[in-house]
C-alpha cells in the first residue's frame, strides 16, 4: 500500500475514534440535561462512528498495513443549551467528511482504486449526518427556551 495513503487512513482512524468519542461525550451531557432521546440519538452515532471506523482498521490489517491505536483526546467544550452541542456534532461530522474526501482525492491521484472504494459509501453516509444534524440543529433553535418544544423534539428522537 502506498505509504502517504496508508497514513493518511490512519490519521482517518484517529479522527473518528476522537469523534466517536466527543459523539458519546454529548451523549451523556444531552441525558444529564434531560433529553434522554437526544441522549440515544447521539449515542447511536458514537456506535456508527465506531463501526465505520473499524472497516478502515480492519481493510489495513488486511492489506498488511501497520496500523497505528490513536490516543483519545479530552473532549474540551462549554455550552448554554442544547444548539451548541448539536452544533459541536455537526461542525465534527464536516471534519471527518474532508478527511474522507481528502483521502479519496489521493486514492485517484495513487490510482487506488481498492481504498478508494472503501471510502465512497462512507461519503454517502457522511453527507446525509451533515444534512441530519443540520435539521436538528436549526429545529432546535426554533425551540429556543420553551421547554415543550424542547420535550417534542426530544421525544422525536426516541
Amino acid at each position: 500500500m502506498n505509504p502517504e495513503i496508508a497514513e493518511n487512513l490512519n490519521n482517518q482512524i484517529s479522527l473518528e475514534f476522537n469523534v466517536a468519542f466527543l459523539f458519546l461525550s454529548l451523549s451523556v451531557q444531552l441525558k444529564d440535561y434531560g433529553m434522554r432521546g437526544a441522549g440515544g440519538w447521539m449515542r447511536s452515532r458514537y456506535h456508527d462512528t465506531c463501526e465505520h471506523t473499524l472497516h478502515i482498521l480492519d481493510y489495513l490489517e488486511l492489506r498488511r498495513t501497520a496500523v497505528v491505536m490513536p490516543t483519545i483526546s479530552p473532549v474540551d467544550y462549554t455550552w448554554d443549551s442544547p444548539p451548541d452541542l448539536f452544533r459541536l456534532a455537526r461542525d465534527h461530522a464536516v471534519v471527518i467528511s474532508d478527511g474522507i474526501r481528502h483521502l479519496i482525492s489521493l486514492c485517484r491521484r495513487e490510482s487506488d482504486l481498492a481504498t478508494e472504494q472503501l471510502l465512497l459509501p462512507r461519503v454517502r453516509s457522511q453527507l446525509f449526518l451533515e444534512s441530519r444534524l443540520s435539521d436538528m440543529l436549526r429545529d432546535l433553535l426554533r425551540c429556543g427556551h420553551d421547554s415543550s418544544a424542547l420535550l417534542c423534539f426530544d421525544h422525536s428522537l426516541r
